[in-house]
């Protein structure tokens, strides 16, 4: 199978715009170090805690999505707004709220073309979301020591584009080429050179501007690296020629970011066991049509937390539009006509 040249140059580029987020020693290193991650030491049940913090992360992404519908039903949300929202459902839900996995991005517009969102953000600011973008949501929990990190992409209002579409499948269709391949013995760098090969084929390599994936467990970017041979600095990880172990946690989370429009990324959670992997967030759907956000996407009565698109809108009531009812209409409809009738052609409304 023949390697793919890095994007060396890039990926270099793209360190400059990374969010900061806080210092953390992988599993690997504190053991070695003698240290442990937390005042409580290194939990034993990590398997069981990361299962746990996907399923949080799933509840994440259902508020994730819930919130893009309310903006299509009306609703003037930011980044930074919804980002909020779906923190606070994971810390009800059991995620630890004072050691966070990381902080969660929400990047829409152009903004979902930068691989970790609002770099001046911490991944998710002022832009008001619109009808219309594509908006990544990358999140994660954490319970125990133990981390997760889920990314799904949503159409606000659904898309008829076809380049949009394209990009979608190819990023879909790459991770499902690499599933039946992760068990131990497998080179990461395999992983990574049969999704990008795929996404190439489908016109967008050039786009791919990151490796395929990565190890994850107390810290949310872990060895090891699924490169096809080299560094990445979005991950801050460094290539290695080990092959996947058992009890290996590792993220699959291919990605196309065309500059200025729009990013799409789509990322799983997978444990390598002794048969050969398990697949943690597969309950947590990816598909096109959990892409595509319309408005029978969601009613009052489906959604939880949601009993009106037009009553339980954001905290900050003073970035949504007055409400105009029939008085407030009729009494302008007749201000104008006033005005007409004395020679002002024109009304200003403040």
């Amino acid at each position: 199978m023949r390697k793919v040249l890095a994007l060396s140059f890039v990926a270099l580029l793209l360190v400059s715009s990374l969010p900061t987020v806080s210092a953390c020693e992988t599993e690997a290193a504190r053991i070695a170090n003698g240290q442990l991650p937390s005042p409580t030491g290194i939990s034993p049940n990590k398997d069981d805690s990361i299962r746990e913090t996907v399923r949080i992360a799933g509840i994440g992404q259902e508020v994730a999505r819930g919130q893009l519908w309310m903006v299509l039903m009306g609703a003037n949300m930011t980044e930074r707004q919804i980002a909020d929202e779906i923190d606070r459902a994971m810390i009800e839900n059991g995620s630890n709220p004072n050691w966070p996995s990381f902080e969660t991005i929400v990047a829409s517009g152009a903004n979902g073309a930068i691989p970790h969102g609002d770099p001046e953000n911490a991944g998710a600011g002022p832009k008001q979301v619109m009808i219309g973008d594509i908006v990544v949501v990358d999140l994660g929990a954490r319970v125990n020591d133990w981390v997760s990190d889920i990314t799904r992409t949503y159409a606000v209002g659904g898309t008829e584009n076809e380049t949009i579409i394209k990009a979608y499948n190819a990023i879909y269709d790459a991770q499902n080429l690499t599933f039946p391949l992760i068990e131990a013995g497998t080179p990461a760098w395999t992983l990574d050179d049969i999704a990008r090969t795929h996404i190439e084929e489908e016109g967008f390599g050039e786009y791919f501007i990151h490796s395929l994936g990565h190890g994850f467990g107390v810290c949310v970017h872990e060895p090891p690296l699924l490169s096809s041979g080299t560094d990445d600095p979005l991950f801050g990880l460094s290539y290695n020629q080990q092959p996947l172990a058992i009890y290996d946690a590792i993220t699959i989370e291919p990605g196309i970011y065309l500059e200025g429009w729009f990013g799409i990324r789509i990322e799983d959670d997978f444990l390598v066991n002794q048969q050969d992997h398990e697949h943690m967030s597969a309950t947590i759907p990816r598909d096109l049509d959990w892409f595509m956000i319309y408005e029978d996407s969601y009613n009052a009565s489906e959604f939880p937390g949601i009993e009106d698109p037009e009553t339980n809108l954001p905290s900050d009531a003073s970035l949504l539009p007055a409400p105009v009812g029939i008085v407030e209409i009729l009494t302008l409809f007749g201000l104008a006509a006033w005005r007409k009738l004395m020679g002002e052609d024109e009304i200003e409304i403040v």
